[in-house]
């Protein structure tokens, strides 16, 4: 488990902080809006609970359930979902995919990190195609980078 001991038996973990989380998240939904795509958004911290989400206007109401999925994916596996995905086409994907709940082998969830630590993820859904929801959350996290650290 990564962190950094603080006593016996206690572990320190980084997180985002809400106000954080929510820039991330607001610039990946609106860096898609521009582009004509509705999509939803959702930011979860280590342990894979919501931290921020939001419903773009139009999208769709599977949206937000399927970017909580992506996110956890991307943080089940420590890799981006695009990453995942790619691997599965030259190697079968891991096995809890699709056994487990919230795991969905999708492009669009992608890792934040402060340094080599993750400190969440970012799941973006419903643009049409051509990586599109991973190229907006990779906007989140860029939004945000410089104070990751």
């Amino acid at each position: 488990m990564r962190g950094t001991r603080n006593g016996p038996g206690l572990v320190k973990k980084n997180f985002l902080s809400a106000a954080l989380a929510y820039e991330a998240l607001v610039t990946a939904v609106e860096t898609c809006a521009r582009q004509g795509q509705q999509v939803s958004g959702v930011v979860l911290d280590p342990a894979g609970l919501q931290q921020a989400f939001l419903r773009g206007d139009g999208a769709g109401i599977h949206t937000v359930e399927t970017a909580d999925y992506k996110a956890n994916t991307t943080l089940s596996f420590r890799i981006d979902g695009i990453d995942l995905v790619e691997r599965s086409k030259t190697r079968p994907p891991p096995g809890p995919i699709g056994k487990l709940p919230r795991l969905l082998l999708a492009q669009g969830g992608v890792l934040i990190k402060a340094g080599d630590e993750i400190v969440g993820a970012i799941g973006i859904s419903g643009a049409r195609g051509n990586n599109i929801d991973t190229a907006c959350a990779r906007a989140g996290v860029d939004k945000i980078k410089d104070r990751l650290k």
